[in-house]
């Protein structure tokens, strides 16, 4: 007998609410087992430390080449960098997602439900930076060294001297910023004031030079990623987990219409101590937890 108009809706609407039963359970079994494999958040005091060395030489070169003078110029410098924290910080360690698999940091809380601070790990900073630079003249295509003229339109056989340069050593306030992604771990250094480039503003005249790939002048990590120890930081057993990199990079590069070189080095070091607030304490065979 064919079946009522009434009667292929109702087989129809009781297949669709079971194949949305069956979805909704197997979504239910993989989100269950993805809260089973949740790690436990872990509570940890923060600290980081970054060191970086950059020195350039341009070797003496010719330029301007006349019947009486013949110009030269060469050069030097080198800046050091350190950045440390002032003070431990809370640092709370969780997981999250399907399965589980990302890994997150709260800041300044060890707080679940607490949104935690965008400044993370306060710190201060030493900055050394050096230059020299030299120019002057020798005899030209005529074999004579000839006078020049100087500012005041005055002959002279000497170069005037070199306008001075705010070279020297500095000491600003910064911020420690360490994000765990899907490529590793990245620390950046950002300044605590308004300026968000430590550097920014404190050498006007000074002359500096970096290789290509440390050109940032506010510090960044993206190219020097560490590997994240996700095992070690959710094992309590663990006391400490230290998160590290270090980058290499140097540069030549044509100065002076292609008459000269300018050499560029520089190694840049980072590093981040997670120290455990609660560790394991194992007395008469029994197991306690000091903070």
């Amino acid at each position: 007998m064919e079946p009522t108009p009434h009667e292929r809706f109702a087989r129809r609407f009781g297949i669709g609410c079971m194949v949305a039963a069956l979805l909704a359970a197997m979504l239910l079994a993989v989100t269950g087992a993805g809260d089973a494999h949740a790690a436990k958040p872990q509570r940890f005091w923060a600290t980081f430390r970054v060191t970086k060395s950059v020195g350039w030489v341009e070797p003496k070169w010719y330029g301007h080449t006349d019947c009486y003078h013949r110009w030269w110029t060469e050069g030097r410098g080198r800046q050091t960098e350190v950045y440390r924290s002032t003070k431990p910080v809370k640092a709370l360690i969780y997981t999250s997602g399907l399965g589980a698999t990302s890994t997150f940091i709260k800041w300044r809380t060890w707080d679940e439900y607490d949104e935690g601070s965008t400044r993370q790990m306060p710190g201060t900073g030493r900055i050394d930076r050096s230059a020299s630079r030299t120019t002057d003249w020798e005899a030209g295509t005529c074999g004579v060294r000839d006078a020049i003229i100087d500012d005041e339109g005055r002959k002279t056989y000497t170069m005037p001297p070199p306008k001075p340069q705010d070279c020297g050593a500095r000491a600003p306030a910064v911020y420690g910023s360490l994000y765990l992604g899907s490529r590793g771990a990245e620390l950046t250094i950002s300044s605590a004031g308004e300026d968000q480039d430590p550097l920014m503003g404190i050498y006007r005249t000074c002359e500096f030079h970096t290789p290509h790939k440390l050109q940032e002048l506010r510090w960044s990590s993206t190219d020097v990623v560490a590997r994240i120890p996700r095992k070690a930081l959710f094992d309590p057993e663990t006391p400490s987990v230290t998160l590290s990199a270090t980058q290499e990079a140097s540069d030549k590069d044509w100065v002076g219409n292609f008459r000269g070189l300018l050499l560029t080095s520089g190694t840049v070091r980072w590093s981040v101590t997670l120290r455990r607030a609660e560790i394991p304490v194992i007395r008469g065979g029994k197991g306690r937890r000091r903070r």
